[in-house]
């Protein structure tokens, strides 16, 4: 092995610097580790596994422990890997999807015999390394059209398509949207695409008054981006609000200022989190089964890892529940 040569160790050592860190001296995989670099060879995952017989490892992959829509669908995925015997490997990557390359390859050469992603691969290096390696991988929470690897969510265009024409049903035509970070992010770029779709449909000109957080979904933005709206478009009656999260810091910021939710303001959210029917009034929002996701996530890649049956696309069902905060657009005369 050009490794093995160029490190002046053996062929032995160079596979236990890479797969059994422990059993070599901290100096010596530092050099196998510098002269791999130097080489740019990696690990064949492939080998690595045929070798090591099979791991029991696979990997969750989301993009933060934050909100609890997450943490529900890791934790259906990983309730279900359990039992079948498997460890589950956590790894939080943010919302950028095409960025992710170098976390989930160092997953894969430790290892992970599958994955469950969230969202769409943006990252055409990943997206070669996993075809490349057959790395048996499904994506979920979106329902992905032409992608290369199969999903198991929910249609997020559709979905705001059901928010707006709720809206328009009620008379709104001067909206807002609260987006979350899009770049990199399949499910945000739905749903603001459908929230464009719906307002060119219904003959709504004019600049889109569209807010998006490009860091992550905080109150304290929703609650800057909701002052800043009411500030310079007074006339908006309806707020979209990709989130349950920006949903809150609106119904919040809105009893601040006066502003009575629904008589003046309807305002949705999107997950339907724990709280949303907690807040007042109660907020209207999309119920997401994030659970349900997680745990078909786990029984599609059981299905490939254990009898080599191939994953199929399932689109789950997305519901928009009505509750407090939407009503009829007020009349302004």
């Amino acid at each position: 092995m050009d490794v093995a040569r160029a490190a002046g160790v053996s062929v032995a050592t160079v596979s236990r610097a890479f797969n059994l860190p422990n059993t070599v001296s901290e100096d010596a995989r530092a050099n196998v580790l510098e002269v791999a670099r130097r080489l740019g060879y990696t690990p064949n995952p492939a080998a690595k596994a045929l070798r090591l017989q099979r791991s029991g490892i696979v990997g969750a992959v989301f993009p933060t422990t934050d909100y609890g829509l997450y943490a529900r669908m890791v934790g259906g995925f990983q309730s279900r890997m359990s039992q079948a015997g498997y460890l589950s490997v956590l790894l939080n990557v943010g919302f950028d999807n095409s960025k992710i390359y170098e976390p989930v390859r160092q997953l894969v050469d430790r290892g992970v015999e599958a994955l469950m992603l969230t969202g769409r691969v943006d990252d055409p290096k990943l997206m070669a390394y996993l075809i490349d390696n057959h790395v048996p991988v499904v994506c979920t929470y979106s329902a992905l059209a032409h992608s290369p690897f199969p999903s198991i969510g929910v249609d997020n265009h559709a979905a705001t398509a059901k928010v707006m024409k709720h809206l328009l049903g009620l008379g709104h035509r001067e909206f807002a949207l609260f987006s979350g970070p899009t770049r990199g992010n399949d499910r945000q770029q739905e749903r603001r695409r459908a929230f464009l779709e719906a307002l060119e449909q219904a003959g709504i000109e004019g600049e889109p008054r569209i807010y998006e957080d490009s860091l992550a979904y905080s109150l304290d933005y929703g609650v800057r981006a909701f002052r800043t709206l009411m500030e310079t478009h007074p006339e908006v009656t309806a707020v979209v609000c990709n989130s349950d999260t920006y949903g809150m810091a609106v119904l919040s910021e809105a009893r601040r200022l006066g502003i009575r939710v629904p008589e003046e303001l309807s305002v949705v959210g999107f997950d339907d989190n724990e709280f949303a029917k907690l807040l007042e009034p109660p907020l209207t929002t999309v119920s997401v089964p994030t659970d349900v996701m997680g745990a078909r996530a786990a029984e599609a890649l059981l299905g490939v890892l254990d009898d080599g049956r191939k994953v199929e696309d399932d689109v789950l069902p997305s519901e928009l529940v009505i509750r407090g905060s939407t009503a009829a657009a007020p009349r302004r005369g």
